[in-house]
């Protein structure tokens, strides 16, 4: 896979509009225009409060630290999120709700725009040493633990590989890992 790794230590972070957290960006494709097709973030929720809503976008969450938190989201009714790196799929046209269970958490956040792909978000393990080689469909891949190697770098946790190009990639995990693994199939325009 042609791909960029992006290095945690280079991604922004800013605050949100209501104060209620800060997101930090770790990648985002746009049409020339600036419209967002599809994008990955961390955010870190401080208090309760409403998601800001995002007509047009299919969303994945997925906790990543911390004790929990309760979304009541329109048409879905309420999800507990209590186990980390379990996401959660949901529309961004919905009305959202957050109660945090104790404490702020950290999640982790796909936004794709429904006009452009359909998307997807998972978790995959890798046992020390393992090698495994992910296809044409994976736009991204996203290092929550452990570390990989791909064609001699090294991705630390926080790092991401964005896929350039139609290949596939493979990497090794030399100790146990947890990846995000991004897909996105492109709907066709005729």
């Amino acid at each position: 896979m042609a791909g960029r790794i992006l290095r945690a230590n280079d991604y922004q972070r800013m605050p949100w509009k209501n104060g209620g957290g800060t997101t930090t960006e770790i990648f985002k494709a746009a049409s020339a225009d600036g419209q967002v097709h599809w994008r990955l973030s961390i955010a870190d929720v401080a208090s309760d409060g409403p998601f800001s809503e995002f007509p047009g976008i299919d969303r994945w969450i997925m906790m990543v630290e911390g004790k929990g938190m309760e979304l009541t989201i329109s048409g879905l009714g309420t999800k507990r999120i209590e186990k980390p790196f379990e996401p959660l799929a949901f529309s961004g046209d919905a009305k959202t709700e957050c109660k945090l269970i104790d404490g702020p958490i950290r999640d982790f956040n796909l936004m794709v725009a429904r006009s452009h792909a359909q998307g997807g978000l998972q978790v995959v393990t890798l046992s020390a040493g393992e090698t495994r080689t992910f296809e044409r469909e994976v736009a991204a891949l996203h290092v929550l633990d452990g570390s990989v190697e791909r064609a001699g770098d090294i991705l630390a946790v926080g790092d991401t590989l964005i896929a350039e190009g139609s290949a596939i990639a493979t990497v090794s995990a030399p100790r146990p890992t947890r990846l995000a693994v991004i897909t996105l199939q492109a709907k066709s325009h005729a």
